[in-house]
């Protein structure tokens, strides 16, 4: 475990600086789970009293809407899956939570990320900071979906995340775009076109 545990505190010091004896006021609480591919993380109407941190493998997070499952994220290694309105006010949450692929992840629980909070200012830091980039996140997301084009929204989730091709499916990467999965072949095929051929040697 103490790689795992090496790999939350890397990604954390991204954020903001957590001297060791913080560390150590998180470490000996956290929990660890595997996630079987198709198993969920969050299921709606369950309250859940833990945030993640995906240490390996991959989740999607989704609504259903009329039946139809939305794509509203994916969380890969170094992200952290969590119904994130839900986990803050400790309410039902609306939103699945479901494994792609088999995972693996570090757990907080609600109760002890308000106590470190309370102990500590370099976690309250972090708070601040993770809750800052969390709105930013989702503010980009929204702009996305109002302001570009469905080809613009592909290439740049392909920018931020050059290996989803080879981890999400099309017709759940067309979801997450707000388009269908047969518009988004055409999209690919469309730059695929662009891209010139080499001549014969």
């Amino acid at each position: 475990m103490t790689h795992h545990y090496q790999q939350m505190l890397q990604a954390i010091r991204q954020i903001s600086p957590m001297p060791d004896p913080d560390w150590q006021l998180c470490q000996a609480n956290l929990e660890y789970r595997h996630i079987s591919k198709g198993a969920y993380f969050v299921e709606e109407g369950n309250v859940y009293p833990y945030i993640g941190f995906v240490l390996q493998g991959l989740l999607r997070a989704y609504y259903l809407v009329d039946g139809e499952e939305i794509n509203c994220q994916f969380y890969f290694e170094g992200h952290w899956p969590k119904a994130y309105h839900n986990f803050l006010t400790q309410t039902p949450s609306k939103m699945w939570i479901r494994a792609i692929e088999d995972t693996e992840v570090l757990l907080i629980r609600y109760d002890h990320l308000q106590a470190l909070f309370q102990q500590s200012r370099h976690w309250e830091r972090f708070g601040r900071i993770a809750t800052e980039n969390a709105f930013v996140a989702a503010q980009l997301r929204n702009e996305m979906l109002l302001l570009d084009d469905p080809e613009t929204r592909y290439l740049k989730l392909t920018h931020i995340h050059p290996q989803i091709l080879e981890r999400v499916s099309l017709t759940q990467l067309a979801s997450y775009i707000g388009i269908r999965q047969p518009s988004l072949s055409r999209i690919r095929r469309r730059l695929m076109s662009r891209i010139p051929k080499r001549g014969r040697p």
